[in-house]
């Protein structure tokens, strides 16, 4: 569900609620509290607007910037008149990660993998071991939709050096048998085909995408199963496996770079 570009204020989401510009204000010493505070008005009305769309029993959030000083408390206030409960993941950075090593373990894999590839970082979990990698802007710039690629597609070797430069890394670090299962969350569209839609990194319509990933990380070599899917689908399932949401309909928001959406259905 795509929630980055809906109209809220006359400005589209993402502009209003987003880590560029939270960023900008960390560095330039902001407290979370007072950032936490700012982004309220358009987290609360973009709630709104979904709520009164998909009327869902609840709603769920994740994502690094649930985790600002003080988010709870003005997410409770902000969101009072919903008349529904509004719930933020346990651990909010981490929470996808961990559902889809739950996922992994659930078909029986003794030794999972779980990445999260955002548009500012990677998230990736093995049991008891966490570990965040960040996108260097510089060298990785973002590529937004509309803008050119370039033509020599470096942007999209770039882009596998660096997902797959975090799972060799994250893996060297452990010593412990290597996975035998992996799930990769890619933000994104993916079709059947894992062919991929648009985002930042610029590798819209990259058939090789996934495998090269693979193969340039080494992981062919483990076997065992590969799980690829958008990242709003790894947040949905957090919420699935979160204890505290209850309903038949949650509407899930994942607040990062932009939010990224999708609604939860259970039978």
């Amino acid at each position: 569900m795509e929630v980055w570009n809906l109209p809220v204020f006359g400005r589209e989401l993402w502009e209003l609620l987003g880590s560029p510009w939270v960023e900008d204000d960390r560095r330039a010493g902001v407290p979370g509290a007072t950032l936490a505070a700012r982004m309220m008005l358009p987290l609360a009305e973009a709630l709104a607007l979904l709520v009164k769309k998909h009327a869902p029993d609840a709603a769920y959030l994740s994502g690094g910037l649930a985790e600002l000083d003080g988010f709870p408390a003005a997410l409770r206030a902000a969101t009072a008149s919903l008349r529904r409960p509004v719930h933020i993941a346990l651990s909010p950075r981490f929470a996808p990660v961990r559902a889809g090593l739950r996922m992994l373990e659930a078909t029986g894999a003794r030794s999972p993998l779980c990445v999260d590839v955002g548009q500012t970082s990677i998230k990736l979990a093995r049991a008891g071991a966490t570990r965040v990698v960040e996108r260097d802007l510089t060298t990785l710039p973002p590529l937004f939709i509309g803008q050119p690629r370039p033509a020599d597609g470096h942007h999209i070797r770039d882009t596998v050096a660096f997902i797959s430069g975090a799972l060799r890394t994250f893996l060297a670090e452990d010593s412990r048998e290597p996975p035998d299962a992996l799930c990769l969350a890619l933000p994104c569209p993916l079709d059947e085909a894992l062919m991929p839609g648009g985002c930042t990194y610029g590798f819209e319509g990259t058939a090789s995408l996934v495998p090269d990933i693979l193969a340039h990380a080494g992981l062919p070599d483990t076997g065992g199963p590969v799980l690829v899917l958008n990242d709003a689908e790894l947040a949905a399932e957090s919420a699935r496996r979160a204890p505290q949401v209850k309903g038949r309909r949650v509407l899930c928001l994942s607040l990062g770079f932009g939010p990224g959406g999708a609604l939860l259905e259970r039978g």
